[in-house]
């Protein structure tokens, strides 16, 4: 190779420095791009498994406040599936609306089973949805609101269409 590149003349020993320069420099930008994502993976992963050991170390007072807050909990005011979509209809008529509850969906862990719906009514009026939130509020920490979605209804000057994403907990025995 050395023979090869001696016996060249001046002009293609330098465009052949020249291409092994530019591929050179492509190799190593690629690389340090490579390096770059690396790193950053590197570091991302240190985050995670140091958070993850927080809540390892902490794992006893963790469950600690899990089990007096459980405690406090009454098992007779907690609501399965069904008595949730029951709930939501008693204070909807309450307050003068007229649901549809639809997507139910169930979660179950060691100690509780959280019961999820979604709550929509169609062209209601605002007070009335505020007394439903209210009401629904009243019934915290067995049911809570996760997700809440407004907007007008263009057929009803004044109404509202609304979507309301309910959880209720169970304790599991």
């Amino acid at each position: 190779m050395k023979q090869y590149f001696l016996t060249r003349s001046l002009r293609e020993k330098v465009l052949l420095l020249a291409f092994i320069a530019i591929g050179a420099l492509i190799w190593l930008s690629s690389s340090a791009g490579r390096t770059k994502i690396w790193v950053q993976e590197w570091r991302s992963v240190g985050a995670a498994r140091a958070e993850q050991q927080v809540w390892l170390d902490n794992r006893a007072d963790i469950e600690a406040q899990a089990a007096g807050a459980t405690a406090q909990l009454d098992p007779a005011r907690t609501l399965n599936g069904t008595r949730l979509v029951g709930e939501m209809n008693t204070l909807a008529s309450a307050a003068g609306l007229a649901p549809e509850v639809s997507g139910q969906r169930t979660e179950r862990t060691t100690l509780f089973a959280f019961h999820s719906a979604q709550v929509t009514f169609r062209r209601a009026d605002f007070g009335a949805l505020l007394r439903f939130y209210e009401e629904l509020s009243q019934r915290s920490p067995y049911v809570g609101l996760e997700q809440v979605s407004l907007a007008a209804d263009r057929s009803a000057p004044g109404s509202l269409n609304a979507t309301f994403r309910v959880v209720a907990a169970e304790l599991q025995k």
